[in-house]
């Protein structure tokens, strides 16, 4: 009988080893992926301050115009009554995020090839800025769209908040 309790005892003893082993290996890579993820995370940081930085260094953005003068335009247009000035607001807002996405040096032929060079977490409004580019496009694919003043608003907002977070108004 004590044969089998030592038996079962070092049975149980080389099986807390092994635990102990491999408890020890999964810390040692766990620790290694929190270290090349928070690499990652530094870059993706780096990579956007520089984009921040070459905006700002450009205020003036390629069709002419300050970024702040011509975001108190856009915004003017888009406190009208007129559906016709929101829709005009809404253009306007993408082609001033996409003369900024160009002068930060992304690369693309239009809006759409230049968001889709942005990394997720590099801009954290990159999501709202597809959103508000999809209006963009129906307004200027689709004459007879029908812009709701809430759904304009709404793009209007995100642009905003992808200027804001870009510290260029």
């Amino acid at each position: 009988m004590t044969e089998l309790i030592e038996a079962t005892n070092n049975g149980l003893a080389q099986l807390i080893l092994q635990v102990k082993t491999l408890a020890v290996y999964l810390s040692v890579i766990f620790a290694a992926l929190f270290i090349f993820f928070f690499i990652q995370f530094r870059k993706l940081m780096v990579q956007k301050i520089e984009l921040m930085k070459s905006l700002l260094r450009a205020p003036e953005a390629a069709s002419g115009g300050g970024v702040i003068s011509r975001w108190e335009e856009i915004v003017r247009h888009f406190d009208s009554t007129k559906e016709a000035e929101w829709k005009f607001a809404i253009i306007e807002a993408d082609k001033l995020v996409d003369d900024l996405l160009k002068q930060a040096g992304y690369p693309g032929d239009t809006m759409g090839e230049r968001l889709m060079n942005i990394e997720q977490g590099q801009l954290l409004s990159l999501q709202g800025l597809w959103e508000a580019h999809k209006i963009r496009n129906k307004l200027a694919h689709d004459v007879n769209y029908f812009l709701r003043y809430a759904e304009a608003r709404q793009a209007i907002k995100f642009y905003e908040e992808a200027l804001k977070e870009l510290q260029v108004i």
